[in-house]
């Protein structure tokens, strides 16, 4: 197994710089995140290709996929609000780049 190589960045075309560690760990995803991504994707073409099939199959299929819809609004949801997970994450890169800038200055 060989060791990720440093990459050296120039820094308003003056001398190069080592990213820091912080930066790295940032910018490198986990091991397993493209086994995640992987099984998320087949997961998810699996109901949607057997959701579409399911369209156009006989009346008396029994369905292995059933698409929910909400007919009222539900009560309980009136103050519901969407949580922005990207706007999230990236508020929180943000903050971490600017926190291992700070520290190393």
């Amino acid at each position: 197994m060989s060791i990720p190589r440093q990459h050296y960045q120039s820094v308003n075309g003056g001398k190069r710089v080592a990213p820091n560690r912080m930066t790295q760990q940032i910018m490198s995803p986990l091991p397993q995140h493209d086994d995640i991504i992987k099984f998320v994707f087949d997961s998810w073409s699996k109901v949607n290709r057997e959701f579409s099939e399911q369209n156009f199959s006989e009346a008396g299929h029994n369905p292995s996929v059933t698409y929910y819809e909400e007919r009222e609004p539900n009560p309980l949801l009136k103050d519901f609000e969407p949580f922005d997970l990207e706007a999230w994450w990236a508020k929180r890169l943000v903050q971490n780049i600017q926190a291992a800038s700070s520290s190393s200055s």
